[in-house]
C-alpha cells in the first residue's frame, strides 16, 4: 500500500466511523468489518516510522484471536485510533518528497 492510498483508506474509515458514532456512541464494530479494519490499520501503520505514537497505540488493537472470536469493538475507540493514524499519515505525507500532497 502506498502512502496516498493509505491516507484515503484511513480517512474513509474515519469518516464512516464518525457517522456511526454520531448516531450511536456505543455502536460496535463486528463481523466482516473486523478483518477489513485490521487490514487497513495494519497496512497503513507500516508506512510510519517505528516509535510513532499512532502506530504504537494501534498495534495489537485487533489481533488474530479477536478477529477469529468475532469480539466486537466500540466504534468510538476505533475512531480515536483511526483519527490519530490519519493525522500521522498526513504528517508523513507533508514531509515526504513524493508528488502527493493532501
Amino acid at each position: 500500500m502506498e502512502l496516498p492510498d493509505a491516507m484515503h483508506r484511513v480517512l474513509s474509515l474515519r469518516n464512516h466511523l464518525q457517522t456511526i458514532v454520531d448516531k450511536d456512541p456505543e455502536q460496535e464494530v463486528q463481523g466482516l468489518a473486523l478483518p477489513v479494519l485490521d487490514a487497513v490499520l495494519t497496512e497503513s501503520s507500516k508506512l510510519l516510522p517505528a516509535g510513532d505514537v499512532a502506530v504504537d497505540a494501534s498495534r495489537g488493537l485487533i489481533t488474530p484471536d479477536t478477529v477469529a472470536a468475532g469480539e466486537p469493538m466500540r466504534a468510538v475507540d476505533v475512531l480515536l485510533v483511526a483519527d490519530q493514524l490519519y493525522r500521522a499519515l498526513k504528517y508523513a505525507n507533508r514531509h515526504n518528497e513524493g508528488p502527493f500532497i493532501a
